[in-house]
Formats: C-alpha cells, structure tokens, sequence
C-alpha cells in the first residue's frame, strides 16, 4: 500500500506530516529534511517518496496547490477507475490554519534576495503549526492501523 500526504505546497507540511508518521521527524530544524524546500522537485508535481512504514506501506508527500480537495478527490477516482481499492492507496490531506501565508512566503521565496528569510519564516510559520499537523496524523494512524 501507498499513502500520501497531499497538501498545498509537498515540500512543506505534507512533508512534515509524513516525516511525523515515520517518527523521523527533527522538530528543532525542518531544513535538514529530506526534499524540504527543494522546488525543483515541488515543479515536478511528482509524489515524493519520503520512506516505508513498519508495515512496509511507501509514504509520499505532495503538493495540490490551492485545489487540495479537487486533487484529491480526483486521485481517489483515479484509483476507482483503475480497480484499485483503498487498500493500495490512502491519500491524507494536511492543513494549516496560514495557508494563504504559507503560499505568499513560498512565492516570494522564489526571489534571489529574499529565498532565505523566506524560507526561515516558513520554518517558523510551520514550527508554530506542528502541533496541528501532529494532531492530523494521529487522526489518520487512529483510523488506520498496519501494524
């Protein structure tokens, strides 16, 4: 099985709450992340494999932009369409109450001057949301057990 953490930007909170669920999470620094900011990848619109569960489920990450719930809806049809159940495929939406700033700071961060006190007041932004995003995945591990 596959499981995917989808959210606005994948390099970002959905990547949190996957590192969360594999408990390989480094609260005091996000920046030492595997994929964390690497926008190149976030271009791709690719999902990202982050690691394997204790049951051996891939866990990825990825971006939707604004239309987290269009996106969403639309892999899970997908997944109908091609016979596959949702015992092949979970798709975990993550969000945070700052969204709309989450998405201005990564936009401006695409500028040269400001990419670094961007990306340091994502870290701060995300670090105030963690708890929040904590809360999602023990939800999510709540309603679905592997192990």
């Amino acid at each position: 099985m596959d499981i995917i953490f989808l959210g606005t930007i994948g390099i970002y909170h959905p990547l949190l709450a996957a590192h969360l669920y594999l408990d390989e999470l480094v609260p005091d620094d996000f920046s030492r992340l595997k994929f964390w900011n690497d926008r190149s990848l976030e271009a791709h619109g690719k999902p990202m494999l982050v690691g394997y569960d204790p049951a051996g489920n891939g866990v990825y990450c990825l971006g939707a932009g604004v239309e987290v719930d269009m996106i969403k809806n639309s892999i899970q049809q997908l997944t109908s369409i091609l016979n596959r159940g949702s015992n092949e495929l979970l798709v975990q939406t993550i969000f945070i109450k700052r969204e709309k700033t989450l998405l201005f700071l990564h936009r401006i961060g695409e500028l040269a001057g400001i990419s670094k006190i961007a990306g340091h007041l994502i870290k701060l932004l995300l670090s105030r949301e963690s708890l929040n995003i904590q809360q999602q995945v023990d939800d999510f591990r709540d309603r679905f057990r592997f192990v």
